[in-house]
């Protein structure tokens, strides 16, 4: 499929070709006509899209709805320095017309394989045996749960949005873990690599990623935290007698990640591990939806549009790296 990708489009540009609907919605403007906005993505990013009148969908108006691939025409405008789509027609498109529905989701530059293989060496890593083999029952033996935590993406539009997202940053997380804990030696490095591996588990049940990232009906209802705490309890219980101290301070990180209560954790982290693996968590995500704001640009002049998961503009000037 010949088409330009979301991320090289222009202010003035026209678009014609298929998109993915991650947001769809029919509103009333003030001056009371009826016109549709729309989230419309591909693999490379997203742009809001607006038909102001709704005489130009070709077909049925009711096929028009969030992950349903659309066939669009527009130019591409700007408001309020971010870039968007003035849609002139727009229809629905068959899978089957589309083609290649690869093109569509984000995904890892690091080939999954290559990092389930560091995974891997991560959990045979670990010195304590029941760490290990608690690591090895939900994350190699378990093939549904390796299965979807090398494919999640790590959240819904905060950061590592992306097929194998989880996976990436649950690594990024693991390497600085090690390196925290060469420094603090009075850090357990195998509690806070079970930390670690298992703080975000539950998020391949929360996510919905098979057409566009958001919430299952699960997620909505219990959340990540409340999943992955069951199932690290469920998988402890089936290894036999789990050490009880080890329990507690493993579903403590767990439980404590957030970090804050009105984050969404039922506790804050009350042990040098947990602590740990709040901060490192919090700094990974951080620094990607930095880096990927920075990237992305869009604002004027050296400063993106105001960023509301980081609640502020980004400066996008960057010193060269030292030699």
């Amino acid at each position: 499929m010949n088409q330009p990708l979301i991320k090289t489009l222009k202010e003035g540009d026209p678009f014609v070709g298929f998109l993915l609907a991650l947001e769809t919605a029919y509103k009333t403007s003030a001056k009371g006509t009826e016109y549709l906005e729309a989230k419309l993505g591909d693999a490379s990013g997203d742009l809001k899209a607006f038909l102001w009148d709704l005489r130009a969908i070709e077909g049925d108006l009711d096929l028009i709805q969030s992950e349903a691939f659309l066939k669009v025409k527009g130019t591409v405008t700007s408001f309020n320095g971010r870039l968007q789509l003035k849609l002139d027609k727009v229809r629905f498109a068959a899978d089957a017309e589309v083609g290649d529905l690869s093109q569509f989701f984000p995904t890892s530059e690091r080939p999954v394989e290559e990092m389930l293989a560091e995974l891997d060496q991560r959990i045979e890593g670990v010195r304590d045996p029941w760490i290990r083999k608690l690591l090895a029952a939900l994350l190699q033996e378990d093939p549904e749960h390796r299965q979807a935590f090398s494919r999640a993406p790590a959240a819904k539009s905060m950061h590592h949005v992306r097929l194998g997202g989880l996976l990436e940053h649950t690594l990024s997380v693991a390497t600085m873990a090690e390196r925290a804990c060469a420094h603090y030696r009075e850090l357990n490095a195998d509690l806070v690599m079970a930390g670690v591996l298992l703080h975000d588990l539950g998020k391949t049940a929360e996510l919905t990623y098979q057409r566009s990232f958001g919430y299952s009906d699960v997620g909505n209802l219990l959340g990540h935290i409340s999943l992955e705490t069951l199932w690290i309890s469920q998988a402890m219980d089936r290894l036999g007698p789990f050490p009880e101290e080890l329990r507690l301070q493993i579903l403590h990180i767990i439980l404590s990640h957030h970090g804050r209560q009105e984050f969404g954790s039922p506790v804050v982290p009350k042990t040098p591990e947990a602590l740990l693996v709040h901060y490192l968590d919090d700094l990974d995500g951080k620094l990607e939806a930095i880096f990927r704001g920075i990237q992305d640009g869009g604002g004027t002049g050296n400063w993106t549009p105001f960023s509301r998961s980081l609640e502020r503009p980004l400066y996008t000037v960057r010193w060269p790296k030292s030699l």
